[in-house]
């Protein structure tokens, strides 16, 4: 089960989490981290949800081949079927900056229950408030990445998992 605890985050991010809840709080708002840290095995089975074998297989090659990891490729193989309906995540394992303790998942809670969704006005305000209050705090949100949005996720800006996935030096501060 991947972590909640903020002190598995490195200090920079560390920081950064507790500087976001105190802000959080002081803008009235209450916010649920539910992931910080998440294993590279945690991270090939929720790759594996909602795919087809076929993009699964093409993924592990992609991590044997062009990362020179076939250690992840062989993980991504070997931790079996997950039947979901739908994807969750389009990072593959060694491709999350949770696995590199930079990286952690919230939900705002309304009313004692978290707001998952952002289709509604009410929920998509929530989620931008959030979302403002840790790039207030130096934190990149991935609800403005333009190729893909993931609201609840925050990281450290400017790292780069391509460059921890092949164990290049300077990848995390």
């Amino acid at each position: 089960m991947a972590s909640r605890m903020l002190s598995d985050l490195n200090p920079e991010a560390f920081e950064k989490a507790i500087a976001f809840t105190e802000v959080v709080e002081d803008a009235g708002l209450d916010v649920l981290i539910y992931c910080t840290w998440r294993s590279e095995r945690e991270q090939a089975v929720l790759y594996r949800r909602g795919r087809p074998l076929s993009e699964i297989e093409k993924k592990a090659i992609e991590l044997s081949e062009r990362w020179a990891r076939p250690d992840l490729g062989e993980l991504l193989m070997s931790v079996g079927p997950q039947h979901e309906p739908r994807i969750v995540t389009n990072a593959g394992p060694g491709q999350s900056l949770h696995q590199y303790h930079v990286a952690f998942d919230c939900v705002p809670i309304r009313e004692g229950k978290p707001v998952w969704g952002d289709s509604e006005a009410q929920d998509q305000m929530l989620w931008q408030q959030l979302g403002a209050l840790g790039e207030q705090v130096g934190l990149e949100w991935a609800g403005r990445w333009h190729n893909f949005r993931e609201m609840p996720h925050f990281q450290l800006p400017g790292i780069d998992w391509r460059a921890l996935i092949l164990g290049i030096d300077g990848g995390v501060p």
